[in-house]
Parts: structure tokens; sequence; C-alpha cells
């Protein structure tokens, strides 16, 4: 089971904005402010609110088409929280989780869930109440769909697990073992670094085993906890010696090993706060391996941290209060005129700060590179092609040869013609994938051959090509032998006719 989007009205930050989410990991990055962590928080709210309102029905509701033994969300009436007692996110005043402070507008927040088979979705509203109470109830009550909500989910009352994990500060050198209750109380009020030696404690020994194989593939060597021995001083003991950033490890495997639910939502607020570059990287594999009914949040301001993460995980906050929002592999990057082609992740990076060596740093750790020798050649080729005649007759002039513009057309027309069918004939005959696959060259042919029959030459022309064509022109009218023709017309360019780019063509060829 996923969640598939979420819908957050009139909360902090938020007017109302919508995410389409990954299945799998989400990270959330931004600037100060920009709502990464009022996002974490709405997943919780609503999280809360279901847990809250589930109780089982204890007679049939024709009107909701209810049976007896049915699970529903909240009663009849209303339903009254006080604010103290909402412990899913940190709001010391009753106004603060409206947006604007404005209570007048209540709070919705709408997950659409996928359990594989189909979706469902659940909305809460929260809105303000008498005294300090708010009022959470399921929008649209009346018309939701209760048999196909009580077909959706299989563990009930609580088919959900969530789990908020905020940056580590300091271990409690002396932590009490606690019951499940207080456990989970601990967990659902961002409190769970208090009981860490409690939840590694009840790992049972097959998932303890793969736990600790998971912290040594992350670390990087092998690392044994003692659990065997004396519950309240092996565990404290081997805890009270390692640093920060492996309890900061410990603490977020510990959201994915904990017992499964028919979904696990993982919310890390900011967990690379003392991990080390390198091992973000093995902690990102570690996470996107072990999502199975696992689906996991995150807020960083990491450079590595976002680097090392596909850019269908990505989302960048603008600090937006409207918008529809979708990871960054969905948006077109920015044009780059020089230096590296970079990731989808530079723009995102750049709005964060990180600007000095990326585009070193993106080439250092890339699987691939690709090399090309400029996104604005072709356009360079188009534009030469186009204004010809007018190049070429301001060139023989300056040679004192007398030429006349129509037929200087007309030659062009026929040796482009010449061109096109050569590259007719000589469509590309090597595949460039892989030498077995047919059906890819025979496309790639029809591709160019397509282009061609339009007289495109975008595709398989080359500055060779255009110096041919260039140079048999010329000695139409000129018998005396030369080359580098195609520089040579450059010089007569206007440049504020075209773009600041044709400086650095001619100042290259004037070298």
């Amino acid at each position: 089971m996923t969640i598939e989007k979420i819908k957050i009205k009139n909360f902090k930050v938020f007017k109302n904005v919508s995410f389409t989410l990954n299945k799998e990991i989400n990270i959330f990055t931004g600037v100060n402010n920009s709502g990464k962590t009022t996002v974490l928080e709405a997943i919780a709210l609503w999280n809360e609110c279901f847990n809250k309102l589930i109780k089982q029905s204890l007679r049939k509701d024709t009107k909701l088409n209810l049976l007896k033994g049915d699970y529903r969300l909240g009663d009849k009436t209303q339903n009254y929280f006080n604010f103290e007692d909402i412990v899913s996110i940190r709001s010391p005043y009753y106004d603060d989780i409206f947006y604007n402070l404005d209570n007048s507008e209540p709070i919705e927040i709408e997950m659409t869930l996928n359990n594989n088979q189909n979706s469902i979705n659940i909305c809460f509203e929260i809105s303000s109440a008498r005294g300090s109470n708010y009022n959470i109830k399921l929008l649209d009550k009346e018309d939701f769909d209760y048999p196909k909500f009580n077909n959706f989910f299989e563990i009930f009352p609580n088919p959900l697990n969530t789990i908020f994990a905020s940056p580590i500060a300091n271990l409690i050198l002396n932590e009490e073992f606690v019951t499940d209750p207080i456990l989970n109380e601990k967990i659902s009020r961002r409190e769970s670094i208090k009981v860490l030696r409690n939840r590694l404690y009840n790992l049972n020994d097959d998932i303890f085993l793969e736990f600790e194989k998971a912290l040594s593939l992350i670390l990087g060597n092998d690392v044994k906890l003692n659990k065997n021995g004396d519950k309240k001083k092996d565990i404290a003991k081997n805890l009270s010696l390692v640093g920060s950033g492996t309890i900061q490890i410990i603490e977020i495997l510990l959201s994915i090993f904990t017992q499964k639910k028919e979904l696990n939502i993982i919310l890390l607020d900011e967990p690379d706060s003392h991990i080390h570059r390198d091992i973000q990287k093995k902690l990102i594999q570690v996470l996107s391996k072990n999502t199975k009914n696992t689906q996991i949040f995150i807020t960083t301001h990491n450079e590595s941290f976002i680097r090392s993460a596909k850019p269908d995980y990505v989302f960048h906050l603008e600090g937006d209060a409207i918008k529809d929002y979708m990871s960054i592999v969905f948006k077109t990057p920015a044009k780059i005129k020089i230096g590296l082609q970079p990731s989808k992740q530079l723009k995102v990076l750049q709005s964060l700060g990180y600007e000095s060596s990326l585009d070193f740093i993106n080439a250092l750790e890339s699987d691939r590179l690709f090399l090309i020798e400029g996104q604005t050649e072709s356009t360079y080729l188009d534009i030469i092609i186009e204004k010809f005649t007018t190049l070429l007759y301001k060139y023989l002039d300056s040679l004192d040869i007398q030429c006349d513009r129509d037929d200087i057309n007309t030659l062009l027309k026929n040796e482009i013609d010449s061109l096109i069918d050569n590259k007719k004939e000589n469509l590309p005959n090597r595949n460039i994938f892989s030498s077995d696959n047919d059906r890819t060259l025979s496309e790639i042919k029809e591709f160019h051959r397509s282009k061609l029959n339009n007289k495109d030459l975008s595709t398989l022309a080359t500055k060779d090509d255009i110096e041919t064509i260039i140079s048999n022109i010329i000695k139409k009218y000129n018998s005396i032998d030369s080359y580098n023709y195609f520089e040579k017309l450059l010089a007569f360019v206007e440049l504020d006719t075209y773009f600041d780019e044709w400086n650095l063509m001619i100042e290259k060829f004037e070298i």
C-alpha cells in the first residue's frame, strides 16, 4: 500500500497545495520556511486524525451503508479534541496550525491511498470549535464509501504505522525501559530518540540480524550490538560508545525495521545532520531496498544527500502557498550555455546556495558522461543555411567577384538537394544501442529519412557538410583553391542581428 497523493488546504504555510508522490522515497528540499517540515506534519496529522476517529460500529447504519461490526471514521455528531492533545505536530498555540493563523477557514488534508488493487480518498477537516478544541471530522462523510473502506484495509483498527523521527540531539544516558503503549506514545510525540534502546531491544532476532547487516553496510565495517545479555546494561553500554552520526543512522534504520503494518509511513526530518557524505549514498541505497509496505518522507538541505537521490525522489519546495508539486524529474532543466550539463538536481542545489564546483562534482560522481560540442551548434548551422545567400554575397563581394543573389540561391538549392540525396543513400548503418537490435536501427533510419524528406538536415548535417556546400558554390565563381570557407563566412555575420554566442564562435576561429 502506498500514498499516491496528498492535498493540503489552509494548513500552516500552505493555502492549497498537492503532492503527487513516489511510492518509495520522497525527499523535500527548499529554502527555510518553504514548507518542508509542514508536509511531514500534514501527513502525521492526517494519520493522527485517522487514529482518533476510527471506531467500530455497534449497530447497523443504513444511511451510511454500515453493517454492525464495520469500522467508521468519527461519530455522527461533533468530534471535539483539545488542541493540547494533538501530538503529531508542534504548535504551542491554538491558531498555529491554520494558514496565516486564521482559524476561520478549516484545514483539509486528503490522502489518496492505493493497495495495488484500487485506490481510496480519505479527507479530514480540522476546524475551530468552542474553547480550545478542534472539531475533527471526515469530510463529506454522508457520501463516503464505507463498504469500500472496510474492504480496502485488512488490519483494523490501525492499518497504518507512522513514525516521525526528528534530528538527533543527545542520547539519553539512563533510558528507562517502558511498556508498548508508552513506547508508541513517545514515537507519536516525535520523541523516538528517548526510547531508542527500547525500540532496538524489541526487534525480534531475525529482524535484529537484518538490522545489523544494514548498519554494517552503511558504515562500511562489521557492527555488532549486544542484546543477549542484561537488557538494561548491554545495549546501553554499546550505544553510549558510538558517535552522533551512528546514532542518527540507527534511529533511521529502526524506523524501517520496526513491526510492519499495511503501510508504514516513515517521516524523517533532516536525517543527514551528522552523517558523512559518502555514507549518505549507502543510506539512500538501504532505504530504497527496504521500502516494501513502507513509504519514506524526508526533509533535507544537504547537497550530497540530494545529489545521491534519484530525481524521481526529489521535490523542490519554492515557498508557494498554492501549487501542485511533482518530483523534479518532470521539470525541464534550465539551458546551460557553457560547462558540463548537470543533473536535474543542479537547479535545486543552486536555489539552496550550493553553487561552487557543482558541475565538477557532478562529473566525478556521475554514472555516465555525455560529451557534446554545444547545445546551440545546430542553431548555428540552421542560421548559416538560412542566411547563406546574404553571407556568401558579402564574402564574394569582398573578393571583387561579380555574382547574382538568385544564382547563389539556385546553386544553394542544388547543393542541398545533392546532400540530401547522399544522406538518404547513406543513412546510419550501425546500431548505436546494440549490435543485434534491428528494430531500433530501422526506427533510427526512418526518423532520419522523414527529416530528409522534409528537407531538414538538422539531425545529420555536420560542419564538414556545410563546408562542402560553401566550397562547391564558391568554386563556381572563383577557381582559386582554398579552405575553411565556413569560418570565413562567419566574419560577415552582423552580430547585433543574431545572438551573443556568435562572438564566442568568431573569437575561436580568429585565434
